[in-house]
């Protein structure tokens, strides 16, 4: 079995938008946008850090887990599980 790289990228940008909870966006990534209250307090910005990297990584491993059993699955075609 092969090895697999994790990555993870995490940016805060100063923006214009208004504040929402978690939404996933057009590149599939997921974003909050807080207030600039929250955003200059680490525990809340912690918070919201965490709270929108929970569904990402959640989304991640399903699709992890999807491409390796289709990967599997193609491997050993003719034998159960």
């Amino acid at each position: 079995m092969g090895k697999y790289k994790i990555r993870v990228k995490v940016e805060l940008v100063e923006c214009d938008d208004k504040e929402h909870g978690i939404i996933k966006e057009e590149d599939s990534c997921f974003a909050m946008t807080i207030s600039e209250k929250d955003a200059i307090s680490i525990d809340r910005c912690e918070r919201a850090l965490l709270q929108t990297a929970y569904p990402t990584i959640r989304d991640a491993i399903a699709k992890h887990l999807s491409k390796v059993s289709k990967k599997r699955l193609l491997k050993k075609p003719n034998q159960e599980m």
